[in-house]
């Protein structure tokens, strides 16, 4: 669980920071052996753009880290 919790924290962190290699490199260690951040990385990415197609920003006008 502790592995997840560090996980779920660096794919919530990726919308509102660039995230260094290590931090990308644990994330895409972790997400081929684990549905519920796999999840979890689905769930974020779609109130992500729920929340912009409601403000009326397009995103691909918005710059950030997305794996």
């Amino acid at each position: 669980m502790g592995k997840c919790k560090n996980i779920t924290r660096l794919l919530s962190d990726a919308l509102d920071r660039s995230l260094s290699t290590g931090e990308w490199v644990a994330i895409r260690l972790h997400l081929p052996t684990c549905s519920g951040c796999r999840n979890y990385r689905k769930q974020i990415r779609l109130l992500r753009e729920a929340a912009h197609t409601m403000s009326g920003i397009s995103m691909s006008d918005t710059a950030g880290s997305d794996d």
